[in-house]
């Protein structure tokens, strides 16, 4: 478990599922996700049971964000490991509770698991990749310290039309 002062970062739970699935498949969440097409409670349980595989491999951690005050689950952020010999790491969030966004959750959760990936894993860098459309979450990463390292032209088909895809990336060095 990972603690900031307003959220707590724990182990992904099946019975965690209920509150995703009363918020995930809504369109305001999804615009901002690559998987457009609604999905099931059954296939969000086999999601989770993944990440309990990659992670009792190594490869990955899947964590639940809690806001601390409720102690309700609000959203949720995955480390993949991309590169084991240059401590490569890949890193996405989602806060899919929208009573909980514009709140410095989602900021508050990357600096908790930028130090876990540095300080715990030994990560020498983590890079994220995000549709050009959603600059709060942009600004959200460069609070952190990711930088704009390259971007993918028209890459995505998103609500009608064809958006630019943003790489950033962190080196520890630069954290």
């Amino acid at each position: 478990m990972l603690e900031g002062s307003n959220i707590i970062l724990r182990g992904l739970e099946i019975s965690d599922v209920d509150e995703l699935m009363k918020h995930w498949n809504k369109p305001e969440h999804r615009i901002n996700i690559l998987n457009k097409a609604p999905q099931s409670r059954d296939e969000e349980i086999e999601w989770i049971k993944g990440g309990w595989q990659l992670r009792s491999e190594g490869k990955g951690y899947i964590f639940a964000i809690v806001y601390k005050e409720t102690n309700l689950y609000i959203g949720h952020l995955g480390l993949e490991i991309k590169d084991s010999t240059a401590r490569r790491g890949s890193l996405g969030i989602v806060i899919f509770n929208k009573d909980y966004w514009n709140k410095g959750l989602g900021t508050e959760s990357m600096q908790l698991i930028v130090e876990y990936a540095f300080n715990t894993l030994n990560l020498h860098s983590i890079e994220l990749e995000l549709f050009s459309g959603h600059p709060q979450a942009q600004r959200c990463y460069e609070k952190i310290g990711f930088k704009e390292v390259g971007r993918r032209r028209e890459a995505y088909f998103n609500n009608g039309l064809y958006i630019d895809s943003i790489i950033m990336d962190l080196l520890k060095s630069d954290w």
